[in-house]
């Protein structure tokens, strides 16, 4: 594969950085768009293009040369310590050989502090920390990162865009301006690459991207640092800790934040910041901007704070009747079994309220209790979609149907 040098231009009211792509299934051309008043903040080196593209050139098993210039430390990184560590997360990565002949000093590190803005827990467990509360100056946000890098799923760039006019009237309210990033870097990823296990390089491209005058970007911590992981059943989320650091270059550092907290504790933290009320995101529907009210994140959120007593302050973005109705009993008879760290966390914290479960999730329970003694078996062995996801629809086709439950 090889990289050539990148290319800045403007298009319209916008900015395109772009570098031509050649010997690598996907697109002839890596490109990210800013709004033009965003212009300063766009780096000149390859960075970007080489994180984006280092796992599927690993997948595809392509040495690559990079023509344009790169950062001496960035090349030193992912030629070296951070091949071994992605091929031991992700099945079937090869070992590649990153050929550059313009390696650069990137020179000193820009005032600019970053972090990506989702409206989820965890990007607003961040807001909290370094921005709504004292923090050093060093570490205090300038800006907040929307990105198209594939997490939108069908929605594509309509989701992205709708999602985005949700999010700007909040990032207004509490003072950081919104930075808006679209990108093709998802179509040179294939179903092998699933967003949830390359998440890590795709965000840091697009950090890599802002380095002309962001010096510091903190990524939002999935899970606790003291429950890292480095197997493939973590994907690139529990690894974040041991991987970030080894994607920054001499101008950026990149940090996983938040990870002295649990999912629950930060639900907590958040349930005090009146913002969070109007503005929380934590559905995983990729075909609609909001929350669902019936999805994983979504009941494992609702079922946080009712258990705390804080439903009520997200009515506004959770339908609270439809959850009533349709997944809170089932998701309390798993919580009550689950050997899910986010599922043992919020059973703690039921005994520690003294929570009273409904009789019918106590029974529903019981009769569900190998089924979720075998998904956590599954995850734990990090077994891959879809064979042990249609395993385990078929398992549920079977399981003794609760009158009790709907």
């Amino acid at each position: 594969m090889q990289i050539h040098p990148p290319q800045i231009r403007r298009a319209g009211t916008e900015v395109e950085w772009r570098v031509t792509v050649e010997g690598l299934p996907g697109p002839p051309a890596l490109w990210f768009r800013v709004d033009s008043r965003w212009t300063s903040l766009l780096t000149d080196l390859s960075d970007p293009a080489l994180a984006a593209l280092l796992i599927p050139a690993m997948a595809a098993g392509t040495d690559t040369r990079v023509a344009g210039p790169l950062s001496e430390r960035l090349w030193f990184q992912l030629s070296g310590c951070c091949q071994p560590l992605l091929q031991r997360l992700l099945r079937g990565l090869h070992p590649i050989r990153i050929d550059a002949r313009q390696l650069r000093d990137s020179g000193p590190r820009p005032a600019g502090v970053a972090t990506g803005f989702t409206g989820g827990i965890d990007s607003w467990c961040v807001i909290a920390d370094h921005h709504l509360a004292a923090a050093p100056q060093g570490f205090k946000l300038t800006h907040l990162v929307f990105n198209h890098v594939g997490s939108h799923g069908a929605g594509g760039e309509r989701l992205f865009r709708e999602r985005a006019q949700r999010l700007a009237p909040a990032a207004e309210r509490i003072g950081l301006p919104l930075v808006l990033v679209a990108s093709n870097l998802a179509d040179f990823y294939d179903e092998r690459l699933s967003y949830l296990h390359t998440h890590a390089l795709r965000h840091a491209a697009v950090a890599l991207l802002l380095q002309g005058g962001i010096g510091r970007y903190l990524s939002a911590s999935t899970y606790p640092h003291d429950r890292a992981a480095l197997t493939p059943a973590s994907g690139l989320t529990c690894d974040e800790p041991l991987l970030l650091p080894l994607l920054g270059s001499g101008r950026l550092e990149l940090f996983s934040a938040g990870g002295a907290y649990t999912r629950v504790q930060k639900i907590l933290r958040l349930a005090d910041i009146p913002e969070t009320w109007q503005t929380l995101d934590v559905c995983i529907h990729a075909d609609r901007a909001g929350n669902c009210s019936q999805c994983e994140k979504c009941l494992r959120t609702l079922a946080t704070i009712e258990i705390a007593g804080l439903a009520q302050r997200y009515a506004a973005v959770f339908d609270l009747a439809r959850y009533r109705r349709r997944g809170r009993l089932r998701y309390f008879a798993i919580v009550r079994h689950s050997r899910n760290d986010f599922c043992t966390d919020i059973a703690a914290l039921a005994r520690q309220r003294r929570f009273a479960w409904p009789w019918r999730a106590r029974l529903y329970g019981w009769l569900r209790w190998p089924l979720t003694r075998l998904e956590d078996a599954v995850e734990a062995l990090g077994i891959r979609r879809p064979l042990w996801l249609r395993a385990l629809r078929a398992l549920r086709r079977r399981q003794p149907k609760c009158i009790f439950i709907r």
